[in-house]
């Protein structure tokens, strides 16, 4: 299984913190990704598309499924605000059968990323930065030793270097 999380791109500043929306440069951070990925032909083995409710995360979402054509669905996902304990979605990642890519927010990915990759929330071991896409493979089912199975880290894209 693939694990694909997107954090959101650049958004407005302001309150309420869940209608904020996606700055242009936000929008072309999600451009310039889709971008990459065509360009370099990499292929993305996504079955599904959740995100969170909040606004930047729905826009990046949609913009990130539209400019690469892809044909899963997009459904909003419980457990995904950035606030949220990241235990339940790794879990439910761990569980599930479909390669799917999460849109999300930091602090929530982080956390979420870490606990995968370790089995625990902290020390945090990746930096999300807004618009990196991480792409975790799972090597390993979930086991009794390993409720979260094993996941491996195969590669993370930041804005910066594309």
């Amino acid at each position: 299984m693939n694990l694909y999380l997107l954090r959101h791109a650049e958004a407005e500043p302001g309150e309420p913190d869940a209608t904020r929306s996606l700055t242009r440069k936000g929008e072309k951070q999600v451009e310039n990704l889709a971008s990459y990925l065509r360009k370099h032909e990499v292929e993305l083995d996504i079955r599904e598309i959740w995100h969170s409710p909040l606004v930047r995360a729905v826009q990046t979402a949609e913009m990130f499924q539209a400019e690469l054509k892809l044909d899963a669905p997009l459904m909003e996902a419980p457990g995904l605000q950035p606030e949220d304990d990241p235990r339940p979605m790794a879990l439910r990642l761990a569980c599930s059968r479909k390669s799917v890519l999460v849109v999300g927010h930091n602090p929530h990915f982080e956390a979420l990323a870490s606990c995968l990759l370790s089995g625990a929330t902290h020390p945090i071991l990746i930096d999300f930065k807004k618009c990196g896409l991480l792409h975790l493979e799972r090597a390993e089912e979930p086991g009794r030793n390993r409720p979260l199975g094993h996941w491996i880290l195969a590669w993370y894209l930041i804005p910066r270097i594309l």
